[in-house]
């Protein structure tokens, strides 16, 4: 785990001894290592930067494999190719063999040079068979050519900016916006839609209107006298509509799941530093814990987060994993005191707003792991590929049966028709993105257009690029079943923000994270199954009982089982109690603290900010100010306090 930066200037490259060429690498050069500063967390062990005409590559190292030998940037003496890389091949020693079998020479032990030789063999086919997290920028002079390329899932990040002929890319947004003009407007559809969602992109949109995100799954080539880079796609979900979709024995699927989960999971604890995890008191940490003992036959270390205020404590579900494993468990309480000051590192370390409250406890969780370990294994992706969210995901059911328009003057409800209004005020669902941000947005569309000043909303064209982007998806997916789209939509915009949070988070503190319920060959089986291997009521009497219910009365009821299979297949390795518990994920108690300590964190951040009186309506701010104490409220005022705090943050810096 690295961070990398650099730049190429497709006019330029391949070219020396010119004057411009001169000014560039004067220039290039000051801003790629002002980028590697700022990510010097990210690889606190070591940088290097790597020049030719017309381009510049640098990196900072955090030495997990092959902590001599694996310096970056890494080039090939017989071709000149170039490498700089963030992340891991969890397949490299396989790969090594092969390679050697094809006649290559290895220099190090290092994953890196697999990856390089790798790319000489099969060249950008060389993707295919890499199983891993990775972002990486390869410069292959015998094409004059720059190659992106990122991890199939998204675990690692790549921002990139294209400014004329030439190329910015860097790990973070921090340091990309280190080179000269680079993120100085706001994208406007970007904002809206972190408002809504949290997330801070939307598709390879950003909150900066001139710097994009390379997808999951993507990978970029720009060449020498070109002035658009090509963006493809090398790997995406499969997308399956449900009569083709396969059905095999239950519980040999579950043992295939078990199977795949233990080989991911041993690939991931290969690293020649220290290596730990977090453990939470849900399903998913707990079953990594379980498996990450057994691979290391007891020597696993797992961190755990709590607080004082009741209600948001899981250690006695923790303990009870912990002792089952006889794994040993370090516990991290967080206090209220050391909240504020976290979040602002946070958002300083990013170069964006916060997702999730979530952060901060990973980041609290990340500094104590990193006084024994360098790496830690981590829960995410579970709930996205397994079916872990039983509102968003179920309230399917609730689509399914709705009216798609509103029901005529003076006709009686169905009790179908009732049960939607109690959850969402109206009697019917238009179409699927409509009913998708019903049951997926903190700020709700009505909030949000009273918020947003009335210049603001004209230029958003009443959210028209959001609205777009989303609708575009459902298209794709109309011939999946409502639970598959849904499904499917969250592992590209809930999943990859997800990944962001981890990454970011514990890279704030030097530790890489691994996620090996993100292994995309586990993922693609799970896409090919049928919706009830995921989720599904847990006997006929829950189906009958669903009848005149909505999603929300079902799931606080807890007549649906979520991730079926995964709990088929782990059900002797996680405590049962565990294994009863609804999902809370990382619970942070921010909604009590915004109506204590942090409501003045709000109104300081409100004052300092550019945003209120020219993006937000400031009269709004004021009231939700003053009734912090309602969850809402509090739900509200997470996104807009992020925003102003960013902001102030980033003008400060320009």
């Amino acid at each position: 785990m690295c961070g990398i930066a650099g730049t190429m200037d497709a006019g330029l490259v391949g070219t020396s001894g010119k004057a411009a060429d001169a000014a560039f690498h004067e220039e290039a050069s000051t801003a790629t290592q002002a980028a590697l500063d700022v990510m010097a967390a990210r690889g606190p062990d070591g940088q290097g930067v790597w020049s030719g005409p017309g381009i510049v590559l640098g990196h900072r190292r955090l030495a997990i494999i092959d902590v001599a030998g694996g310096r970056q940037p890494l080039q090939d003496r017989e071709t000149g190719v170039v490498l700089t890389f963030n992340g891991e091949i969890f397949n490299y020693r396989d790969l090594k063999r092969e390679l050697v079998a094809l006649g290559h020479a290895f220099e190090t032990a290092s994953d890196t040079e697999v990856l390089l030789r790798a790319y000489l063999q099969w060249d950008e086919a060389c993707l295919a068979r890499l199983s891993g997290m990775f972002a990486f920028a390869l410069y292959d002079p015998r094409r004059r050519a720059l190659f992106l390329a990122r991890d199939r899932i998204g675990v690692k990040p790549l921002f990139y900016s294209v400014q004329g002929a030439c190329l910015r890319f860097a790990s973070s947004c921090a340091a990309l916006r280190r080179f000269p003009g680079v993120g100085r407007e706001l994208d406007l559809a970007a904002v809206s839609h972190y408002l809504s969602t949290i997330r801070a992109t939307l598709g390879r949109r950003t909150l900066y209107r001139d710097i994009q995100s390379l997808l999951p799954g993507e990978c970029l080539t720009l060449a020498s006298g070109t002035s658009e880079p090509v963006i493809r796609r090398y790997w995406d979900f499969p997308i399956i509509a449900a009569a083709d979709k396969p059905r095999p024995d239950f519980d040999e699927a579950a043992n295939c799941v078990r199977a795949m989960l233990e080989h991911s999971v041993r690939e991931q604890l290969i690293s020649d530093v220290p290596l730990g995890g977090f453990l939470s008191g849900g399903v998913d940490s707990s079953v990594l814990a379980a498996l990450a003992s057994k691979e290391t036959g007891g020597a696993f270390t797992a961190y755990s987060v709590g607080y004082a205020r009741e209600g948001y404590n899981e250690w006695p579900f923790t303990r009870e994993t912990a002792a089952m494993h006889q794994t040993p468990c370090r516990e991290i309480e967080l206090n209220e005191a050391d909240f504020p000051d976290l979040w602002l590192r946070l958002i300083r370390a990013k170069g964006l707003p916060l997702s999730t409250p979530n952060e901060v406890p990973i980041f609290s969780l990340s500094q104590a792991l990193r006084r024994e370990f360098t790496v830690a294994l981590s829960g995410e992706g579970a709930d996205e590929i397994f079916g872990g969210y039983v509102t968003p995901y179920f309230s399917a059911f609730d689509y399914d049966r709705a009216r798609h328009g509103a029901p005529a003057p003076g006709e009686t409800l169905t009790p179908t028709d009732l049960a939607l209004r109690r959850l969402y005020r109206r009697p019917y669902l238009i179409c699927r993105p409509d009913h998708f941000f019903l049951v997926n947005t903190w700020m709700p569309f009505d909030a949000k257009r009273r918020l947003l000043s009335a210049d603001v909303w004209r230029e958003l064209d009443g959210d028209a690029a959001v609205f777009g982007f989303y609708e575009g998806w459902f298209d794709r997916l109309r011939d999946c079943t409502t639970f598959d789209a849904y499904m499917h939509v969250h592992a590209r915009v809930n999943l990859e923000g997800l990944l962001a949070r981890v990454d970011s988070s514990a890279m704030a503190a030097s530790v890489e994270a691994r996620v090996p319920f993100t292994d995309h060959r586990l993922a693609e089986y799970l896409f090919t199954l049928p919706d009830d291997y995921k989720m599904d009521f847990r006997n006929p009497a829950a189906r009958t009982a669903a009848a005149g219910m909505n999603v929300a009365e079902i799931d606080r009821d807890n007549l649906v089982e979520s991730k079926r299979l995964l709990r088929r297949a782990f059900r002797r390795d996680v405590p049962s109690s565990v294994m009863a518990r609804p999902k809370v994920s990382f619970p942070v108690p921010f909604r009590e603290w915004f109506s204590e300590s942090l409501r003045e964190m709000a109104r300081s951040a409100f004052e300092q900010s550019a945003l209120p009186g020219t993006f937000f309506d400031r009269a709004t701010l004021e009231s939700l100010l003053n009734t912090a104490d309602q969850p809402q409220s509090a739900m509200t005022l997470w996104p807009l306090t992020n925003l102003c705090l960013w902001e102030a943050e980033e003008k400060d810096e320009v």
